[in-house]
């Protein structure tokens, strides 16, 4: 069974580190390939507790900053799909993950969607997650493989 193309979520955490090789793999097999990066605004609700002066000047920089994050992890992995010989096509969105990523899938008409996460310790530390997978679950039109590690 050929999956192509194939969506790559990514986040630039280790625990991704199986899922970009799994992806790697399989567009080395001849699949076409996409890695997704999307600039979550979670921590940004935290600035509205900022009753300073410069709170605008603070998003703002968190803003900056989150795109440089994802542009940095997608520079990342776009470098090692390079180094093997591996077209990736790149995009960086702006949104909630469990939004972004469904609706990616659909307009893109993906197969398959690879992605990385964690393993959990118990109930606790799953419930204090923000367990991307687990959100997700149900809401994809494609088959999912999950890397965790």
């Amino acid at each position: 069974m050929n999956f192509s193309p194939i969506l790559l979520c990514v986040d630039g955490e280790p625990h991704t580190e199986t899922a970009c090789r799994c992806a790697l793999d399989l567009a080395g097999a001849g699949a076409a390939l996409d890695a997704l990066y999307v600039v979550d605004p979670y921590l940004k609700k935290f600035t509205n507790e900022i009753y300073a002066i410069n709170r605008d000047e603070c998003r703002a920089h968190l803003d900056r900053s989150l795109a440089a994050e994802g542009e940095a992890a997608l520079d990342a992995f776009v470098a090692r799909a390079q180094t093997a010989g591996i077209a990736v096509g790149r995009l960086l969105q702006y949104g909630e993950p469990e939004i972004v990523i469904p609706q990616r899938v659909a307009a893109g008409g993906y197969q398959l969607v690879i992605l990385g996460g964690k393993r959990f310790g118990g109930r606790y530390e799953r419930w204090t997650s923000r367990d991307l997978p687990g959100r997700l679950d149900g809401k994809l039109a494609a088959p999912v493989l999950l890397c965790r590690v």
